[in-house]
């Protein structure tokens, strides 16, 4: 029997897309597999809702350095959630067809994107597995989404949407080719759908490669992943984008009219239109002033599927040799604390987390995804630990208008240079398409790599 090739060096690049997310881990062996290579490469994301600020990359642009980068072949491909600035490349004409034609082996999504969710083969495993009210909030998400997307096509001049939250509802819009995309690529068993404690064995693809998935619970596991949900349910109906549809007709019927299709309090109504299926009370009202336009409740609806759709982000911790990684997506407090309710009771998932040697920054650099208590942890390291290597792909001034709602924050990018060393693919200058860190696969620190 062949040795299994023995990992000698670990490389991540950052790539230059804007406002999203692109990343690309190479692992490099001391000899060729059977295949013939010596290394293999996990991509996380391409998306962008933002250019840079200084340059043209596109999503083909950078789809054909992932290809170079990779010799024409991925082994894993991980999507951590289904927002655009996460996943818009794989919609992309040209920059998917780029990506296909490297035929990655493994097609990573979180438990929410499953298809088949009733296929014991696809599904959570085990006590964990996605139940009813699991699967009801997977179509829920897909159906708020389906309404954003009706936002996104309203008009932003006279009675339509206000022009920012016109972007901000087409970042929650579905991106069905990238989905699409994703979906033939993991044709023929080669996707995965992850929940945190999934079993995934990828030392037959990636030698020497372990992972711990972190999150995101089922609804089952933790239902508090669900607040936003529960906090506000009239969002999350099935038949919200079926009201909303009704709620701006083509032609606009009168409040009177509106309200006699309804019916009254009791339900009851003249005729059988989409209004019928809206209840009474919060919801009525939802939809009557979503007719009007009334900004601050669109504004409310985008926010909570934004917060809903990155609290269903893949966290995923990587080990290859004595390098470890934590790739979180854009997951937010609600995702991540059903790993810090862990940690207490659990030494050696705590000991792995505070001693990763990359972090991949939590949504942007967004307040609410970098947990205070892994800072916490990572302050407490020996001193004579290897640095932290922090990469946050970001574009500032995209998200937030003030010091306390400002992607990234600085009070968080200044907490991160006291225990790590920050990257950010603003600071890149004009040209460069990507920054590229490179460790000993017997231990950290990465150090950067002068392109």
């Amino acid at each position: 029997m062949t040795a299994a090739p023995v990992p000698v060096r670990v490389r991540v690049r950052m790539y230059q897309v804007g406002f999203g997310d692109c990343f690309l881990v190479t692992v490099e062996y001391g000899t060729s597999g059977p295949d013939g290579r010596a290394e293999r490469h996990i991509l996380f994301d391409l998306g962008s809702t933002r250019s840079p600020r200084m340059g043209a990359a596109t999503m083909k642009d950078v789809a054909d350095l992932v290809a170079q980068h990779t010799n024409g072949q991925l082994d894993v491909v991980v999507v951590t959630h289904r927002h655009k600035d996460h996943l818009f490349g794989f919609g992309d004409r040209d920059g998917s067809q780029t990506l296909a034609a490297l035929s990655p082996r493994l097609v990573l999504r979180p438990w929410t994107e499953n298809p088949n969710p009733a296929d014991d083969a696809m599904a959570p495993s085990s006590a964990s597995r996605a139940g009813a009210a699991s699967r009801r909030f997977a179509a829920q998400l897909s159906a708020a989404q389906e309404a954003a997307g009706r936002l996104a096509d309203q008009p932003v001049s006279g009675r339509g949407v206000r022009r920012d939250l016109h972007a901000a509802a087409s970042d929650q819009q579905p991106n069905q080719q990238a989905i699409a995309t994703l979906d033939a690529m993991a044709a023929g068993r080669r996707g995965r759908y992850l929940h945190a404690g999934s079993s995934l064995e990828l030392g037959r693809i990636i030698p020497g490669m372990k992972v711990t998935v972190l999150g995101p619970p089922t609804i089952e596991q933790y239902p508090k992943v669900a607040r936003q949900v529960s906090r506000d349910p009239e969002y999350w109906m099935l038949r919200l984008q079926r009201a909303l549809h009704a709620a701006v007709p083509p032609e606009r019927p009168s409040k009177r009219s509106r309200l006699a299709s309804t019916g009254s309090s009791t339900g009851r109504g003249a005729d059988a239109t989409p209004y019928a299926d809206v209840p009474p009370g919060p919801v009525r009202w939802l939809v009557e002033h979503l007719a009007d336009h009334q900004t601050h409740s669109v504004a409310r609806l985008v926010r909570a599927l934004d917060d809903a759709l990155n609290n269903t982000s893949l966290i995923l911790l990587l080990e290859i040799g004595g390098v470890s990684m934590l790739f979180p997506g854009d997951a937010q407090i609600e995702n991540w604390r059903y790993t810090l309710d862990r940690l207490d009771d659990d030494a050696e998932l705590r000991a792995k987390l505070a001693g990763i040697d990359l972090y991949k920054v939590g949504h942007h650099g967004s307040r609410n995804a970098t947990p205070r208590r892994l800072l916490g942890l990572w302050a407490q390291r020996p001193p004579d630990a290897p640095r932290i290597t922090a990469l946050m792909s970001t574009r500032a001034g995209v998200h937030g208008t003030t010091p306390a709602t400002a992607v990234p924050r600085a009070t968080l990018v200044e907490a991160l240079r006291e225990v790590a060393d920050l990257y950010s693919t603003d600071d890149l200058p004009d040209g460069q398409s990507f920054m590229d860190v490179v460790a000993d696969a017997s231990g950290g620190p990465f150090r950067v790599v002068q392109t």
